[in-house]
C-alpha cells in the first residue's frame, strides 16, 4: 500500500476526492478507508460504498475482506456483509422501495426491462407524433431526468404531451423506466417528505463517479452524513451505470464544493506498456504525446494478432487459450477475461472454450432481446412474461405484454381504448380484461374496441397460470420452453430443482438488470467492455477489434452528421481505453481481415470493401481505428499462425 493511499484510508475530513488513471489504486484507496473507519468504531451498517456496476461490487466486495484482514478486524466476512457495497441504481432503488418514498412519489418501483420498453414505445405511439421525432422527444425527457432537472422546468409543448402520456402509460401500469430512478430518488430527497432518508450513511465512498448521471451523484451526495469521497476519472468514463453520465460532475466536484481535498494518484500499476497505450489512445491528437511512446511488447505483454476470417478467430485463439492454460493448469481461470464485442461473439467463444473443457461465465450480454411482434422470434420474451405472471399474476405491465404479442401494433390500440375505458369507468386494467373476457363470453358487444382481442389473450394468459403455477425448478422451465433457449441457459445451470416461479422470476430480473459473474475461479471470464469498469484481470484477449464494433458503425456512416459521427467515435474511444486498460500483465488484441458479406451486414462491421470468392460475397473489414491512432504506442502485430507456432502449434 502506498503511503498516499494510506494517507487517503487516514481521511477524516468531510470531503474528498481521488483522481488518478486506470489501476492507480482509486477502489483500494475507498476500500482501505472503509476498513479503517470500521477498525476507529464506525458501523458497518453506516458505511455505502458505490460502484457503477453489479459485478464491480461484487468484485469490490470480495477486495472488502482483505482491506479488512489487513486493518487487523476480525470476523471479516461478517462485516464486510453488513456494508452496503452496491452500484448507484440499486441503491436508489432501495431508496424508492420504502413504503415512505412510495407513499410521497405515488410510484411502484417496478422498472422496465429493455424489451418491455418496447411495448410502452408502442403505446407512446398513440400519441400521433412521428416516430423519429418521439424517440427524440423521449432521449430528451430521459436525459433531463438524468440531469435531475424538475420537470415543471422544462417540459412545455410537445414534449409536455409526450411527458404527460409517458407518465399515463406508467402510472396506470405500476411502472417506472431506468431512466426514471434516480429522478425520482433525487428529487424525494431534496424534498421536505424525504428529509429522513437524507444521510442515511455516515460514510458513502463513491468510486468511478464520472460515469453516473448527475441524478446519481446528487442521491450519493444527499445520502452521506459525516464523509463523502468519490474517486474516479473523466478520461475513463464508460456509459455503463446510465444512459448520460455526467464526468463534469466529477471533474468540478472540488471547484463547486467548499473544502474538499483532492487526492492524485499518479502511479498506475501493472504493465507500463498497456498504460502507455491506453494513455495515447485517450489522447489522441495530441501528437506530442503519441510520437513520443515507442512501440514494444511481446506475445506475451501487448501484441495484435490478425487472423483471416472470423472462424479463425473463435478457432485459433480458443486453441491457444487452451495451450496456454496446459502451461500452469493450477492457474485461476477467472483471472482470463475474453472481451467480446457483441452478443454474437460472445456465443461464439463461449462454445469454442465449453468444446475445449473450459468452465465459462459471461457477463454484459444478458439482455433478453427479440420482437415481440413474430411469436417466432420472442420466445424468451413469452417465456420472461409467463414467469413474471406466475411469479405475480396482479403485474399489470406483465400482462401489458402478455396480451400485445404477436401483433405488429403489439395491440397498442386496443390498449388505449382499454385505458380510455379505465377512466371512464374509475377502474383498473385487470377490471378492464375482464369486463373485456366476461363480454366475450356471454358474446355481448365489446366493452371498448378491441376488446375481444385482448380478451381472448388475457384467457389464454390465465390458462397458463393455472396450468403451471404447481410447478417447481427444472420442470417449470421445461413447461414454459425455456429449458432449451440460450437465454435462460444459465439459470438452468444454476437451479437447485425445486425454486417457486417467484424464485425463478426474481433470479431472471436480476440478471436482467444486475448480472455478475459467477464464483468459480475456475471459469474463464467472457465479457462486454462496459462490465470490464471496476474490475481487473491478469489477462485480456479483446476480440472482434474491427471497425463497426470498436467503434461502433455509426461512427463512420455517411448519412450522419461531423458532430454525430465524433460524438459516437468518442464515447466508444473511453469505453475501449478504460476497459483494456483492465489488463495487469497481458493484453491481446485479436482482428480478422474479411467476413462473409450477411454476417458482416448483420452484426454491423464496416465495410470497406466486397470482392467475390468461390461465389460467396466477402466483406473486407479494417482493424479497429483505435490500434493505428495509439501511434508510437501501438503494440506488435502477427499473424494467427505466428501466434500459435509460439506454442509449438500448427
Amino acid at each position: 500500500m502506498t503511503d498516499k493511499i494510506a494517507e487517503i484510508a487516514a481521511f477524516d475530513g468531510r470531503t474528498a476526492k481521488i483522481v488518478g488513471p486506470a489501476r492507480s489504486g482509486k477502489t483500494e484507496a475507498l476500500l482501505r478507508r472503509a476498513a479503517a473507519a470500521v477498525a476507529a468504531g464506525c458501523a458497518p451498517e453506516d458505511i455505502l460504498i458505490e460502484t457503477s456496476t453489479a459485478e464491480a461490487a461484487r468484485v469490490a466486495r470480495r477486495r472488502l475482506v482483505d482491506a479488512l484482514a489487513a486493518a487487523g478486524m476480525q470476523d471479516v466476512e461478517d462485516i464486510a456483509g453488513r456494508i452496503t457495497v452496491a452500484c448507484a441504481q440499486q441503491v436508489c432503488l432501495t431508496v424508492l422501495e420504502a413504503p415512505e418514498t412510495r407513499a410521497a412519489t405515488g410510484r411502484t418501483p417496478r422498472v422496465l426491462a429493455p424489451f418491455e420498453y418496447n411495448f410502452f414505445l408502442e403505446d407512446m405511439k398513440t400519441l400521433g407524433t412521428p416516430t423519429r421525432r418521439l424517440r427524440s422527444e423521449l432521449g430528451r425527457i430521459k436525459q433531463q431526468w438524468c440531469a435531475l432537472v424538475p420537470e415543471e422546468d422544462w417540459a412545455v409543448g410537445e414534449e409536455k404531451d409526450v411527458l404527460d402520456l409517458a407518465h399515463r402509460l406508467l402510472s396506470a401500469t405500476n411502472a417506472m423506466l431506468e431512466d426514471e430512478v434516480a429522478y425520482l430518488c433525487g428529487r424525494y430527497l431534496q424534498s421536505d417528505a424525504g428529509a429522513g432518508a437524507r444521510q442515511r450513511f455516515a460514510l458513502v465512498l463513491a468510486d468511478d463517479f464520472q460515469n453516473l448521471s448527475a441524478a446519481q451523484q446528487t442521491c450519493l451526495c444527499l445520502l452521506a452524513r459525516d464523509q463523502l469521497i468519490v474517486a474516479g476519472n473523466p478520461d475513463e468514463t464508460v456509459r455503463v451505470a446510465t444512459s448520460f453520465p455526467a464526468p463534469e460532475g466529477f471533474a468540478t466536484f472540488d471547484t463547486l464544493r467548499r473544502g474538499v481535498e483532492v487526492f492524485s494518484l499518479d502511479v498506475a500499476f501493472g504493465n507500463p506498456n498497456v498504460t502507455d497505450f491506453c494513455d495515447a489512445i485517450v489522447l489522441t491528437g495530441n501528437e506530442d504525446a503519441r510520437t513520443a511512446a515507442r512501440r514494444e511488447g511481446t506475445i506475451r505483454d501487448i501484441a495484435t494478432v490478425k487472423w483471416n476470417t472470423p472462424d479463425e478467430e473463435f478457432n485459433g485463439l480458443s486453441r491457444y487459450l487452451f495451450a496456454v492454460n496446459a502451461e500452469d493448469p493450477e492457474a485461476a481461470q477467472s483471472d482470463i477475461c475474453i472481451v467480446a464485442p457483441n452478443k454474437q461473439w460472445a456465443h461464439a467463444f463461449e462454445q469454442m472454450l465449453a468444446h475445449r473443457g473450459f468452465a465459462v461465465s459471461s457477463l454484459g450480454f444478458e439482455r433478453l432481446a427479440g420482437d415481440p411482434r413474430d411469436t417466432n422470434r420472442a420466445r424468451a420474451l413469452v417465456a420472461y412474461t409467463s414467469l413474471n405472471l406466475l411469479a405475480d399474476p396482479d403485474d399489470l405491465f406483465a400482462w401489458r405484454a402478455w396480451v400485445g404479442f404477436g401483433n405488429y401494433l403489439t395491440y397498442s390500440d386496443g390498449w388505449h381504448f382499454l385505458l380510455d375505458w379505465c377512466d371512464e369507468h374509475d377502474a383498473g386494467i385487470l377490471d378492464a380484461l375482464e369486463a373485456a373476457a366476461a363480454a366475450r363470453a356471454a358474446g355481448e358487444d365489446e366493452p371498448f374496441p378491441r376488446a375481444e382481442r385482448l380478451a381472448e389473450r388475457y384467457a389464454a394468459g390465465r390458462a397458463m397460470i393455472a396450468a403451471h403455477e404447481g410447478r417447481r425448478g427444472y420442470n417449470l422451465l421445461a413447461a414454459l420452453g425455456a429449458d432449451k433457449l440460450r437465454d435462460f441457459a444459465a439459470l438452468a445451470d444454476s437451479l437447485a430443482g425445486d425454486e417457486d416461479a417467484a424464485t425463478l422470476y426474481a433470479m431472471v430480473r436480476k440478471a436482467q438488470f444486475f448480472p455478475t459473474h459467477e464464483a468459480n475461479i475456475r471459469a474463464v471470464r467472457v465479457s462486454s467492455h462496459e462490465q470490464l469498469c471496476g474490475c481487473g484481470y491478469r489477462t485480456l484477449y479483446v476480440t472482434g477489434c474491427v471497425d463497426g464494433f470498436m467503434p461502433a458503425r455509426d461512427a463512420f456512416e455517411v448519412v450522419s452528421t461531423d458532430a454525430d459521427r465524433a460524438r459516437v467515435r468518442e464515447n466508444d474511444r473511453r469505453t475501449f481505453a478504460a476497459g483494456v486498460a483492465k489488463a495487469a500483465d497481458t493484453l491481446m488484441f485479436s482482428t480478422f481481415s474479411r467476413a462473409p458479406l450477411e454476417l458482416a451486414e448483420r452484426t454491423k462491421m464496416q465495410v470497406a470493401r466486397v470482392r467475390m470468392e468461390d461465389g460467396e460475397r466477402i466483406a473486407q473489414v479494417r482493424p479497429t481505428c483505435f490500434l493505428e491512432e495509439a501511434g508510437g504506442t501501438a503494440p506488435i502485430t502477427l499473424g494467427g499462425q505466428a501466434l500459435l507456432a509460439d506454442l509449438g502449434m500448427d
